[in-house]
């Protein structure tokens, strides 16, 4: 399978995942729905783009209306693919502001009107995966979407309001969602340093192989669970060196620590010889807010690639 391929088929798992939830959501209104979803107007396209790794290894991706998912490569670039929706009578089709910045890359998903129309309903959507080597980093931040960093080796920063974060790195992680859950499976860490992820009132799950390193500290007013030891506020384990450190906190939400055997013939990752970060995902620069009339990079396919469909 190519890298088009692989990235179109993990946005339409997204996709596919994101309908499914929604509809779920709306059982209570069956009927309204099923009224609404004939009347509602849908076009859908897609949208490519592949540019050199940035010299500091970091990638930036902010898609507030949208999922991002990202996975390591072994090709020398960057590799993004997005699936766009246009919904209703008055759609909206997203810019794509792509650039390199204090040596940054850049690449975000903008909209020059409001995402909802006068009854609240959305005009438009956008799911975005990318492809990197895992000697890049990666900052991911939404407003509601899902964020999936998926067998990765890459250090990761994740930020969103109430969408849920899942997470399985081998680099080091910064994680943060408001209301969402967040996920994460931890298969050891090729770098001695600290990871924490972090919610105000969402749930924290965490699955790791008990053959790690490291020392794990969980705290939160509402529960936190170890395996099968359940309701304490606040818990320290430690296995073998604690190099390797992570923080999980909740201010109310539970937390759930699941320790696994690894699988026969497996093992979890070990730190490499290097001890520091590359980038510190802490300290980002900010970038600067897109208007109408700003000037965009914008890789936008006119030779017949991009293609539409409408139903």
């Amino acid at each position: 399978m190519n890298l088009k391929r692989l990235l179109s088929y993990i946005v339409c798992i997204g996709t596919f995942l994101f309908v499914a939830e929604s509809e779920a959501a709306r059982k209570t209104d069956h009927i309204k729905s099923k009224m609404q979803s004939k009347n509602t107007e849908l076009k859908v396209s897609s949208y490519d783009w592949q540019g050199k790794i940035p010299k500091s290894k970091l990638v930036i991706v902010k898609n507030k209306y949208g999922s991002v998912r990202s996975r390591n490569q072994t090709g020398d670039a960057v590799f993004l693919h997005a699936t766009i929706q246009e919904i209703g009578k008055k759609p909206l089709y997203p810019k794509f502001a792509i650039e390199n910045k204090n040596d940054h890359l850049y690449i975000e998903v903008q909209y020059e009107d409001a995402i909802t129309d006068n009854h609240g309903q959305l005009r438009g959507r956008t799911d975005v995966a990318i492809l990197f080597p895992d000697d890049v980093n990666i900052f991911a931040e939404t407003d509601s979407g899902l964020i999936k960093i998926d067998k990765t080796a890459s250090h990761v920063q994740a930020k969103s309001q109430s969408g849920k974060i899942k997470l399985a790195t081998t680099g080091l992680f910064s994680v943060y969602s408001e209301t969402g859950t967040v996920e994460i499976k931890l298969r050891g860490s090729k770098q001695i340093g600290k990871s924490e992820a972090a919610t105000n009132s969402g749930q924290i799950k965490v699955e790791l192989y008990n053959d790690m390193e490291l020392k794990l500290s969980a705290s939160s007013q509402g529960t936190v669970s170890i395996g099968e030891s359940k309701s304490q506020q606040e818990v320290v384990i430690e296995y073998g060196k604690s190099d390797v450190q992570v923080f999980l906190k909740s201010h109310v939400g539970d937390i759930f620590v699941k320790p696994i055997t690894p699988p026969e013939l497996e093992k979890s990752v070990r730190p490499s010889n290097v001890t520091s970060v590359d980038v510190d995902l802490r300290n980002l620069p900010k970038s600067k807010p897109w208007k109408p009339g700003d000037p965009i990079i914008e890789m936008d396919d006119k030779r017949g690639n991009r293609t539409r469909t409408s139903n």
